[in-house]
């Protein structure tokens, strides 16, 4: 009796202690839980609603562009100089030319090398937009008119307010792809200056620009294809003209080097291309945008309920995203390749006066606002948080927004993206703001 007594005590002391703790580690669980709340809730209670704060994300806001002219753009300060021309079905016909003073390499006497051999002009390339076969015909003509290094010249230069084009003085055929182009000058005219001029020209640079004021440089419109070729025109040695003689020596070096004051001029023909239909037409609501690199076409972005924030009482922007989706679908031929690496976005005050956003003047590390092409999202996104809360406050009073390509006065590059009224994948904005009760 002894032995089973025994075992029946200690098995009822083991359930008993085994109920006992599992009692405690509950009792522990419940009272751990009752007390685990939101760290943000916590001391919400002994605080009146008022002073709550309540974190909103809104991409309701309208969004709406259209295609518009570009904005002229300074050229006399690129790092490369665009040449070419380029026809395609979606932007019609572009073309680049150039106009450059030649700079002296060393100021000498030529009196030696009056009689001359050869001049030959090169350009270096740095690179090209389009068919790399593309077979473009050059034509070189003399600046009638001095351009200044002082002055600063625009994309939309007309070339015949400096050349009457009426002699030509060097031609040559060259592919978009070539990374050297070279030719002979040939007109007579021109040459027999090297050897007829007072030898005082070649030894002042002032007395040299006034006699050679430039060139233009240019190619004929092509009628398919085509593309443009980025010459290097600010270091010496890069693109030039050399003066051979005596038996093809070097005579006399000149270049097209920093020193030189030049000019990209660009034309753009959209008859008959998709760009035409809806160009300058905020009314149309074309469901495409185009934006094209040389100073071509823009956009010009609208929030046409923006005023209806105001309504919303006190609150802060914490971050506002402008997205733009790129289109890969309506014109597939503009592959990856083709788009603008990066796009601007400016504040506009009326159609011709823009200037930079207060989201783009913060940004010291260049990631804040961004605008760069993400392919992750197939989209160029923007944050525009600071335009947004000035143009609530009442700093700004015009919301409108300038998107052209970045660069685009030495880049050819292009994109179609979406406007804000397509039902797939629109432009849109998407804000995060704090309501302050």
């Amino acid at each position: 009796m002894s032995i089973i007594g025994t075992r029946l005590k200690g098995r009822t002391n083991i359930n008993i202690g085994f109920i006992f703790t599992s009692t405690l580690i509950f009792l522990f669980i419940l009272l751990s839980n009752s007390c685990k709340k939101d760290a943000d809730f916590l001391g919400r209670n002994l605080l009146p609603s008022s002073d709550n704060l309540n974190l909103v994300v809104d991409s309701s806001t309208l969004v709406r562009a259209y295609t518009s002219t570009g904005v002229r753009r300074p050229t006399s300060t690129n790092d490369l100089y665009l040449l070419g021309s380029l026809k395609d079905s979606v932007f019609g016909t572009s073309s680049a030319s150039i106009l450059t003073q030649f700079y002296p390499l060393v100021l000498k006497s030529v009196d030696s090398t009056r009689t001359v051999d050869s001049l030959v002009i090169y350009l270096a390339s740095a690179g090209y937009y389009g068919d790399s076969a593309s077979q473009m015909n050059l034509k070189i003509y003399e600046l009638n008119e001095k351009l200044r290094l002082d002055t600063t010249y625009f994309s939309d230069l007309n070339p015949a307010d400096y050349s009457d084009m009426a002699t030509e003085i060097a031609s040559t055929s060259y592919v978009v792809g070539d990374t050297l182009v070279h030719f002979s000058v040939t007109d007579p005219d021109f040459i027999a200056k090297f050897a007829t001029l007072p030898d005082s020209v070649f030894q002042d640079v002032v007395d040299f620009q006034n006699e050679f004021k430039g060139l233009y440089i240019r190619v004929d419109p092509v009628s398919q294809k085509g593309g443009f070729s980025y010459f290097d025109m600010t270091l010496f040695r890069s693109s030039g003209m050399v003066l051979y003689a005596n038996g093809d020596s070097v005579g006399y070096e000149m270049a097209f080097s920093s020193f030189a004051a030049k000019a990209n001029a660009f034309t753009h023909d959209y008859s008959g291309s998709p760009v035409s239909v809806n160009l300058d037409k905020p009314e149309a609501g074309d469901s495409l945008i185009f934006l094209e690199g040389l100073a071509g076409t823009n956009s010009i972005i609208s929030f046409p309920e923006l005023e209806k924030w105001k309504e919303k009482g006190n609150i802060s922007i914490n971050k506002a995203e402008l997205i733009i989706p790129v289109d890969s679908l309506e014109y597939p031929g503009l592959t990856r390749d083709n788009y603008p690496p990066i796009l601007s976005l400016f504040t506009l005050d009326d159609d011709s006066s823009y200037h930079f956003m207060y989201d783009y003047r913060v940004d010291l590390t260049g990631k804040y606002f961004d605008g760069t092409f993400d392919g992750a999202i197939y989209s160029y996104v923007f944050n525009i948080g600071l335009h947004l809360q000035s143009y609530l406050r009442g700093d700004i009073e015009n919301s409108r927004l300038l998107l052209l390509p970045t660069a685009t006065n030495t880049s050819a590059n292009r994109v179609i993206v979406r406007n804000g009224n397509v039902s797939s994948k629109p432009m849109k904005l998407k804000v995060v703001y704090t309501e302050l009760y």
